[in-house]
């Protein structure tokens, strides 16, 4: 059995995503999913799912019994790993880098054009 309810431990993973990744929105994972699915790999979008589902069942004592606890804490042990490993430190330069790195690349392309102008029409 779990030291705590599922909505709270789903609830500090959504927080945790919202930390790493910058996702908005309400603090439960279905709301982090529905914002931003394309931040999770395809296998750790079906756990979130899993764990949504399993957040219904949660909240029905009766239907309580029918949760599958190891799979529930597997699944929440990957999708803690997976965002533990992101830094959004690196997110930030690399975002940085792709927009400063076209722009470096046209810069030169027209000091080519400009001085390859120049040496032909015997300017220099």
């Amino acid at each position: 059995m779990m030291n705590r309810s599922l909505p709270e431990t789903n609830a500090e993973l959504a927080l945790l995503w919202r930390e790493q990744l910058g996702v908005r929105g309400k603090n439960t994972l279905q709301a982090k999913l529905r914002r931003a699915p394309g931040t999770l790999p395809r296998a750790l979008r079906r756990e979130v799912r899993f764990l949504i589902d399993m957040e219904k069942l949660w909240d029905n004592p009766k239907l309580r019994r029918q949760i599958d606890f190891g799979r529930i804490e597997k699944a929440q042990s990957e999708l803690r790993r997976f965002l533990d490993a992101i830094d959004p430190r690196d997110r930030l330069i690399g975002r940085f880098i792709g927009i400063i790195a076209p722009l470096m690349l046209n810069i030169l392309l027209i000091f080519a054009a400009v001085v390859t102008w120049l040496v032909m029409t015997g300017r220099v």
